[in-house]
């Protein structure tokens, strides 16, 4: 099947492309597999769930058969739902691609109980919607049947509470949050102002694979429409699962319009990472999640409902999801706070460890004093295990006390502070002042509170008061060595200063991954916290806790860093003072390296390998000396867009992929002919012989099989059609392969001298182009076909979901059924072929226009957002086969 002369080309090259393939299953492998233990706890209900069904319009019913609405009850409370007694505040959850309505139950169970434990005024009321556990992530057109479904949904919603509540909060996982988006602003008669606020769950804001028209449509309007959540007030939080997600990375949880855009990693009280289904019900972030509907709710209004002004919905919300200062619901701050006059007041240093160890309780409160602006423009302040909530003032110092400086009254800074991750402690609380953007007049000292109930506690306050010139690291220059580039490790130590508590190290070099080593040689027991931050994305932080038993390395992988490069991540070190810490900062290895490629960029390998399979077919049309040429201009265009590894590795794919091919062709290709036949047995109730017989005179009879198909189209769906065409191209190969045995085993049987006349055969082969040729020529022409047909296999599996409501695929993308029936047509009729003329000048224009269609698809790699381009494919390819077709099919006038 291919020729000597391919074979030693090939061989010569397998080795490079067995270590790049090699290195990229090592990869995937390290994706699925190198992230932290779940150590979310799991939520679990209180009573037995029980869901009501919800009744909508006859009309809405009838037309979406396949969806429900449910109400979520426990207990008695459900006795109330099913008489259809609603009091709360309504809150609608949708699920995602495939998922369930019973996904609601943990916050919904959660949030019951909070109502009843702390006996609130008021509750919430969850509804919950099923899909039928649709496609809807891979496929547009039931996209947007969900989306119209739960705008009905909503409304139905409201009317339950009689005009009383005139606004639902939305909660989506998955593609759950983009139809909840949608439902408010791509639905008939709806307004984004039927919705309180959004909280998404691992939404996909930037999908990585758009198969369809209607799907790139879709998300195309969704963004045009999007100012008009904004103009109504509408408050959104994107949560992203961080590293354990590898379906939806925190990249594509992005949202440009959300008001927070976090990641579980970084959501105080929380610091976990979370798998796609665990973000549904991890304790401490349903925790979270709950508490912060409970803190924007007005209770003033009647009914209790969430508040309707922006700021207030916005403090809670930040709150609970960005900076948790103290206790587990939101604490309004006063400004300015006016201080005992018994109170004990301390003055200390620039750089002071407090500690109240062997101090005799006191009955009144402790002001620990620090003054500013005394050769320093920084001031960190890390306060361990203390309680009280407002902890931290400036002030100006003018009054004199008992031969001190003192304060009557400060600013509340409290506000400004955040939590640390630290299992060691129950609290830590730590603020990063910036003396240059403190507003208020007159300031002279820096205060921390502390009251008598805090003084039962081992408590610790460190100060450290520094020029943050001096305490910022940069890894800029310390890589420049080639081994960094491929990831080996070497010495690139930073040394703290004893006394510090903070570091910065920024690491404008890295945009992927590395690796973190902390030891201290002067503490036998030293305890460290080190902080990955992202400067694209605030709320994407990672935290790692070095302690002298484990002090690394550890992997960091930079989740959102990736999508804008001029931004800088850096590091956020927390250091015991009294220790001095070396930092060894390493590129991460050439495995952590190309996982994290894979995370962000496997989407291209779809482009990449239909351009090169096109770029094939162009050389075969017309091959000469335009052959290194049209490989080199290919490969200076990979390196232009950044996609040279994913060429070669899309080149690997289509190797194995040939390769499979030919040993299914050999092995399998009666295999695939007994399953043939026995499902044409099942389909027209014909014995197997009989189907057998039918089956080979349908391969005979290319028209009829062709007008069969076509006729499936339009009662089941375009996708099944193609797919269904693929398969019998490979039954063809299959018998072009037995035709080629056929002919080379029989030629000797015929004639005596059958060595010398094999010999002659197979030269005569390679010379003229025969069937050994033809073979290869398809084999090229069905691997485009196959990857081609990847598009149509959600449609077809939303197909076989809904078969027993509709054997049409009403919702079926136009664009790509008109690919597949021109895909369909021309594979099965045999009509699509390499001409076996490779002169002339038709071959000519027409492998240029092949090979510029197919550099214009490689150039789709290095847009902003690629995926929206893979819909693209197939009626390119339609088109590119159609050329093909008419160049076989009309006679060549052969030149000179």
């Amino acid at each position: 099947m291919i020729s000597l002369k391919r074979i030693i080309i090939y061989g010569s090259l397998a080795p490079f492309f067995a270590m790049l393939t090699l290195l990229y299953i090592l990869g995937v492998a390290r994706y699925v597999t190198d992230f932290e233990e779940n150590t979310c706890d799991m939520t679990y209900m209180f009573e037995y769930p029980q869901y009501v069904r919800i009744s909508l319009k006859n009309d809405i019913e009838q037309k979406y058969l396949r969806f429900g609405l449910y109400a979520y009850g426990e207990g008695p409370r459900t006795e109330n739902l099913r008489s259809m007694h609603f009091s709360g505040i309504p809150v609608l959850f949708i699920p995602g691609n495939a998922g369930s309505h019973e996904q609601v139950r943990s916050i919904a169970s959660v949030s019951l109980r909070k109502s009843l434990k702390k006996k609130t005024p008021f509750h919430f009321d969850f509804f919950t919607v099923s899909f039928n556990k649709d496609y809807s992530a891979l496929y547009g057109g039931v996209l947007m049947e969900q989306t119209v479904y739960v705008s009905h949904c909503i409304k139905a919603i409201l009317a339950l509470y009689k005009g009383k509540i005139n606004n639902v909060v939305l909660i989506g996982h998955s593609m759950g949050g983009i139809v909840a988006k949608g439902a408010l602003l791509l639905a008939p008669n709806m307004s984004a102002s039927f919705a309180s606020m959004i909280i998404n769950l691992a939404s996909p804001h930037t999908p990585s694979l758009i198969l369809d028209s209607l799907f790139a449509n879709y998300y195309y309007e969704l963004e045009k429409q999007m100012y008009k959540i904004k103009d109504a007030g509408v408050k959104v939080v994107s949560i992203g699962g961080g590293p354990r997600d590898i379906l939806v990375p925190a990249a594509q949880t992005f949202d440009h319009i959300a008001d927070i855009n976090v990641l579980s990693t970084s959501i105080p009280v929380v610091w976990k990472s979370t798998d796609h289904l665990s973000i549904l019900w991890c304790k401490q972030l349903v925790f979270v999640i709950v508490r912060s509907l409970f803190d924007s709710v007005d209770h003033m209004m009647k009914p209790p409902q969430i508040t309707s002004d922006p700021n207030l919905k916005m403090q809670s919300l930040s709150y609970h999801f960005l900076q948790h200062t103290s206790g587990k619901k939101l604490y309004h701050y006063a400004e300015k706070v006016r201080f005992e006059a018994d109170g004990e007041w301390i003055n200390v240093p620039q750089q002071y460890v407090w500690s109240n160890k062997n101090m005799i309780k006191k009955s009144s409160n402790i002001y620990l004093v620090v003054e500013l602006f005394q050769k320093s423009d920084f001031l960190t302040i890390d306060a361990i295990n203390l309680q009280n909530k407002d902890w931290l003032f400036v002030c100006s110092a003018f009054k004199k006390q008992g031969g001190k400086q003192i304060c009557e009254w400060g600013w509340n800074l409290t506000n400004k502070t955040r939590l640390l991750p630290d299992p060691l402690y129950r609290s830590r609380k730590t603020i990063d002042l910036d003396l240059k953007k403190i507003k208020y007049p007159y300031i002279t000292h820096a205060i921390v509170k502390i009251t008598p109930d805090d003084l039962e506690k081992h408590l610790i306050v460190n100060f450290d008061s520094y020029f943050y010139n001096n305490r910022i690291e940069s890894t800029k220059n310390r890589f420049l060595h080639p081994r960094y580039l491929f990831g080996f490790r070497g010495p690139n130590l930073i040394e703290t200063v004893k006394g510090s508590v903070r570091y910065y190290i920024t690491l404008p070099n890295i945009i992927d991954v590395i690796t973190i080593e902390l030891k201290s040689p002067n503490c036998l027991k030293h305890y460290a916290i080190v902080e990955l931050l992202e400067s694209s994305n605030i709320g994407s932080s990672q935290s790692e806790i070095f302690t002298n038993t484990d002090d690394g390395p550890k992997t960091l992988k930079i989740q959102t860093l990736y999508r804008r490069y001029n931004d800088t991540a850096s590091l956020r070190l927390t250091l015991e003072p009294e220790c001095i810490y070396t930092v060894n900062i390493q590129p991460g290895g050439i495995i952590d390296k190309i996982s994290c490629r894979i995370r962000d960029r496997w989407p291209l390998l779809y482009m990449a390998i239909i351009s090169l399979l096109l770029l094939f077919v162009s050389m075969r049309i017309h091959y000469n000396s335009d052959t290194l040429p049209t490989i080199a201009v290919t490969i200076i265009l990979s390196f232009v867009f950044n996609v040279t590894y994913e060429m070669c590795i899309a080149l690997c794919i289509i190797g194995i992929s040939a390769i499979g091919v030919c040993c299914s062709v050999v092995f399998l290709g009666s295999v695939a002919h007994g399953i043939a036949v026995r499902f044409l047995a099942r389909a027209i109730t014909f014995s197997v012989t009989w189907s057998d017989w039918l089956l080979n005179g349908l391969n005979q009879l290319p028209l009829i099989t062709t007008v069969f198909i076509l006729s499936l189209i339009p009662t089941t769906c375009g996708a099944l059609g193609v797919l269904i065409s693929v398969f019998l191209y490979f039954l063809k190969l299959t018998r072009m392969y037995e035709d080629y045995l056929e002919d080379i085993l029989m030629a000797p049987l015929q004639h005596f001298d059958w060595f010398k006349r094999l010999k002659i055969r197979i030269k005569s082969e390679e010379n003229d182009g025969s069937i050994s040729e033809r073979i290869y020529d398809h084999l090229i022409l069905f691997l485009l076909c196959c990857f081609t047909a990847i598009p149509a296999i959600p449609s077809v599996l939303v197909w076989a979901k809904n078969f027993s409501y509709d054997m049409r695929l009403s919702t079926e993308d136009p664009v790509l059924m008109i690919s597949w029936i021109i895909i369909a047509a021309c594979s099965n009729l045999g009509i699509v072929q390499i001409s076996l003329n490779h002169k002339g000048y038709r071959s000519l224009i027409l492998a240029n226009i092949l090979r510029f269609t197919s550099w214009v698809i490689l150039s789709t790699t290095a847009a902003p957002r690629p995926s929206f381009y893979q819909w693209c494919m197939p009626p390119i390819i339609a088109a590119g086969i159609t050329l093909v077709t008419l160049n076989s099919l009309i006679p060549h006038r052969q030149f000179s």
